[in-house]
């Protein structure tokens, strides 16, 4: 080999990454470059976009799964504290309404289950307690 060859891997890889910088800088120059290497341009975008389609499909499934996971530790942290409050002897439904300002559309709450008021009140404090979470950015 002549004086006139020698290269280091360092300046070897400089060159090529050169030669490959010019061909992959504009798009038009890319898909020659690929074209004319025997390489089906379409076919790589469209695998590629498959590829990018499902990494976003199985992020958006894993959110709606940590969500969902969220929403049920929050369902079961509103049951514990609405069993706390019906367990409590001196609970009354209509103070608890004026204090979280509930608005029911009932004409005799009186008259209502214990099953009832404990589902509406499940209800209340598992939106409340999603809210105060959403709030504090967690």
């Amino acid at each position: 080999m002549s004086s006139n060859f020698k290269t280091s891997k360092t300046d070897f890889t400089r060159f090529v990454m050169s030669v490959i910088e010019h061909d992959s800088f504009d798009k038009d120059n890319a898909i020659e470059y690929l074209s004319s290497q025997g390489l089906n341009v379409g076919l790589i975008v469209s695998e590629g976009l498959k590829k990018i389609k499902r990494i976003e499909l199985q992020i958006q499934a894993e959110r709606t799964k940590n969500e969902m996971t969220l929403s049920e530790e929050i369902r079961q942290k509103a049951n514990k504290w609405v069993d706390q409050l019906l367990s409590n002897s001196e609970f009354s439904l209509k103070d608890l309404i004026k204090k979280e300002e509930l608005a029911l559309c009932f004409r005799n709450i009186e008259n209502l289950k214990k099953e009832d008021i404990r589902e509406i009140l499940v209800k209340h404090f598992t939106l409340k307690f999603l809210r105060d979470q959403e709030a504090s950015g967690l």
